[in-house]
C-alpha cells in the first residue's frame, strides 16, 4: 500500500488525510507515546525496542516520539521541554509529567502534529496512554489510525499486581470503547492469546516481534575470564527496574539458601522505593558468603559489556513480553537463570541455563548451586548454548518485515467494518 493509497482510503472514510495534514518527507508519519525517557538509562526494554523498530524501518516512515523530559522519580528536567529534538532516526518532544494529569501538553500535542499513526506503549500507562485514549473518546484528539503495545501486561504475573486497580480499568475502558478502534500489539503467539482473553472488545491484535540484533561486548570491557574459567565465588548478575514485576526480592530469597559464594551485582534504576526497602531488608539478613551490590543505571550502549563480566545472569521476573535484558546476556555468552513467564523456555535443554516455575524455589537454589560447582568444560558448553539460542531467536523472528506488515495493516484500517 502507497502513501497515495491511504490518502484514497482515508478521504473516503471522511478522516483527514495527509494532504490536509502534509508530511515533507512523503513518508507516513507515526506519532510514538513512550513513556520511557530517553536518551535516559531506565526502561532499558523499550528504550530498545522502539530505537532497532525506528532504525530498521525510517527509510519507509517518518517518526515523531512524544516521551518524558526526566527519569522516574527526577525533580528536574534532563532533556529540553516544549520542542522537538532530532535524534537521527526520530525527532523528540519532551514533557513534563503530572501524577495526576499524566503528560503535560499532551491534548495539543496530538491535536497540532500532522501523523497518519498514532502507537501507545503500556496498556496500563497512565501518564501516556490512558490519557490519549480519554482524549480520542471525547473528541478532543483525531482519532486516526492506533496501536497499543501491551508490554506484557496481560500475563498472570503481570495482571496480578495491583490486580484490583487493573481489573477496574479494564471495565472501564470497556464501557467506554477506549479501545474499540485501537489494534493491540502483541510480540509473540502467548502475549497474543492473553491479549485476546484480557481485552476481546480491542480493535484486534497484531503480532510482529520485536527487531533486536545481537549484541557484542568489546574487549575493552569483557572479562578476560569469562565465560570458561572459575573463581573464588560465583559472579551473578541482575538487570532491570527495581519494581515489584521484576522480583528481585524472590532472588534476594533464594540467596539465602545457596551454600556457595556468590557475589549479586544488581544495575537499574529504583523505580518503586518501598519495593527497594524491602530488598534492603532481605539484603540485611543474608548470610557472609553473599555479596550484594546495589550498581545504579547503566547506558544502553555500555550492557553488553557489563553483562559479559559476569557468569550468570539471575532474573525470576513476574512476567516479560520478551525480555531485552535476557537477550542482551545471551548475546554475550552468559547463560540465565529466569522464571519460566518470559518467551525463553526450555532452557536447560538448549544449553543456555534455567527456566524456572517461581513456585520452585528450591530448583532455583540448586541450579545456582549446580552452575557453582561446573568445571570449565561445563561452563564453556552453557556460554555456546546461550549465544546460539540467541542468534536462532534473532534470525527466526523475521521481526523486520513483520513490523512492516503491522503498521500498513493498522493503516489501511482507516476504514472500520
Amino acid at each position: 500500500m502507497t502513501t497515495t493509497s491511504i490518502r484514497r482510503l482515508a478521504a473516503e472514510c471522511g478522516a483527514p488525510s495527509s494532504a490536509e495534514r502534509p508530511t515533507p518527507s512523503g513518508r507516513p508519519v507515526i506519532l510514538v507515546l513512550l513513556g520511557a525517557f530517553w536518551p535516559g538509562h531506565e526502561a532499558t526494554g523499550p528504550n530498545q525496542s522502539f530505537r532497532s523498530f525506528a532504525l530498521a524501518l525510517k527509510d519507509e516512515f517518518e517518526f515523531k516520539v512524544v516521551a518524558r523530559d526526566r527519569p522516574f522519580g527526577a525533580r528536574r528536567a534532563l532533556a529540553p521541554s516544549g520542542e522537538w529534538v532530532d535524534r537521527g532516526f526520530a525527532v523528540f518532544h519532551y514533557c513534563a509529567v503530572s501524577a495526576a494529569l499524566g503528560a503535560r501538553g499532551l491534548g495539543e500535542i496530538l491535536r497540532a502534529t500532522p501523523y497518519d499513526l498514532l502507537m501507545m506503549n503500556g496498556f496500563f500507562d497512565r501518564e501516556f496512554t490512558i490519557p490519549a485514549l480519554v482524549l480520542r473518546r471525547r473528541g478532543k484528539a483525531p482519532r486516526r489510525p492506533a496501536i497499543l503495545s501491551t508490554r506484557g501486561e496481560f500475563a498472570d504475573g503481570a495482571l496480578g499486581l495491583k490486580s484490583y486497580r487493573k481489573q477496574t480499568y479494564l471495565k472501564f475502558a470497556h464501557h467506554l470503547g477506549l479501545v474499540e478502534d485501537v489494534w493491540l500489539h502483541a510480540t509473540g503467539s502467548r502475549e497474543a492469546e492473553d491479549a485476546r482473553n484480557r481485552c476481546p472488545f480491542a480493535r484486534g491484535v497484531l503480532v510482529a516481534p520485536n527487531i533486536r540484533q545481537i549484541e557484542r561486548a568489546s574487549a575493552a570491557h569483557a572479562s578476560p575470564t569469562h565465560p570458561s574459567a572459575r573463581s573464588s565465588f560465583l559472579r551473578l548478575v541482575f538487570l532491570g527496574r527495581i519494581a515489584r514485576v521484576k522480583n528481585l526480592a524472590y532472588a534476594l530469597e533464594v540467596l539465602k539458601e545457596v551454600r556457595s559464594p556468590v557475589t549479586f551485582d544488581i544495575y537499574g534504576p529504583i523505580q518503586e522505593a518501598g519495593y527497594w526497602r524491602e530488598c534492603r531488608a532481605i539484603i540485611d539478613k543474608l548470610p557472609p558468603h553473599v555479596s550484594v551490590n546495589h550498581k545504579g543505571e547503566i547506558a544502553n550502549s555500555q550492557v553488553p559489556g557489563t553483562l559479559a563480566r559476569y557468569e550468570l545472569f539471575f532474573l525470576p521476573t513476574h512476567g516479560e513480553n520478551f525480555g531485552h535484558a535476557i537477550l542482551d546476556a545471551l548475546s554475550v555468552g552468559v547463560p540465565v537463570l529466569i522464571s519460566d513467564r518470559t518467551p525463553f523456555l526450555d532452557l536447560e535443554r538448549k544449553s543456555a541455563g534455567w527456566s524456572l516455575p517461581l513456585d520452585t524455589k528450591w530448583a532455583y537454589v540448586a541450579a545456582i548451586d549446580a552452575f557453582a560447582a561446573l568445571d570449565r568444560t561445563g561452563r564453556a558448553r552453557l556460554a555456546q548454548g546461550a549465544r546460539g539460542l540467541a542468534e536462532q531467536v534473532v534470525n527466526e523472528s523475521d521481526a523486520v518485515s513483520k513490523s512492516r506488515a503491522m503498521i500498513w495493516q493498522a493503516l489501511g484500517a482507516v476504514c472500520r467494518p
